[in-house]
């Protein structure tokens, strides 16, 4: 070992072979993971701009997310703990995050993309700051839609007031009150399980009931959804 280099005392960012060690950078990707809302609030007082940087992930890093999506993302992945997503949430909108982002005419919005991906509470944020119900998705549905489907009934019932109640999909051909139903029948992953008390919810503020509903066996053997349908 050279000899100046074997006087050198290990410390920081310096290695037992005298090199300069690389350290850990911290993102907004990495701050998010790790669900480190005090970095996150560092990065964004650096450069709010932050705020509205597509994050890389993925295989090969190909999928672009918003940080407000992708907050939801990694609580759907379980990733982030659950209650870790709203500092980081707040931290974003305070930095000037879009609420309403799309990359494109028929892509999610952060709003549905909390709604689609069981962050419920981080919904109710975005809800609460502005976002906006009506805008529509990938198969033209809205964030009530996935309200409906997933059973967030705390959701749905900030969202009926936005949102056109009997507006059908594109891909399903089905309102928000028929996902609800299916969601009840085949509970989705992030599934928060009161499907009967958004169809409650939606009966009540005037969404139609389809006739053919009432007359499914399915639905009659489920007397709960069933008493939430009659509702009217």
């Amino acid at each position: 070992m050279n000899e100046a280099v074997g006087r050198l005392k290990r410390g920081p960012g310096i290695n037992w072979h005298g090199e300069i060690a690389v350290a850990n950078v911290v993102t907004v990707k990495t701050a998010i993971e790790s669900g480190d809302a005090a970095a996150l609030h560092r990065l964004l007082a650096e450069d709010a701009s932050r705020a509205n940087e597509l994050v890389s992930w993925g295989k090969n890093d190909r999928i672009l997310t918003h940080p407000l999506h992708y907050v939801c993302d990694m609580l759907f992945e379980g990733t982030l703990a659950r209650g870790r997503e709203l500092p980081l949430i707040e931290a974003l909108i305070r930095a000037g995050a879009d609420l309403d982002h799309q990359p494109g005419p028929k892509a999610d919005t952060p709003l549905i993309g909390a709604a689609s991906l069981g962050a419920e509470d981080a919904g109710l944020v975005l809800l609460r700051a502005g976002a906006r119900p009506e805008l529509t998705g990938i198969f033209a549905e809205t964030a009530l839609h996935w309200a409906a489907l997933l059973g967030e009934d705390r959701l749905a019932a900030g969202l009926i007031e936005g949102s056109e109640l009997d507006l059908k999909d594109e891909k399903y051909s089905s309102p928000p009150l028929g996902w609800a139903i299916h969601g009840r029948q085949n509970p989705p992953a992030g599934n928060q399980g009161r499907q009967c008390e958004v169809a409650a919810l939606l009966v009540a503020a005037g969404a139609r009931v389809d006739p053919a509903w009432l007359e499914s066996e399915q639905i009659r053997a489920d007397l709960p959804m069933l008493a939430a349908l009659k509702k009217q």
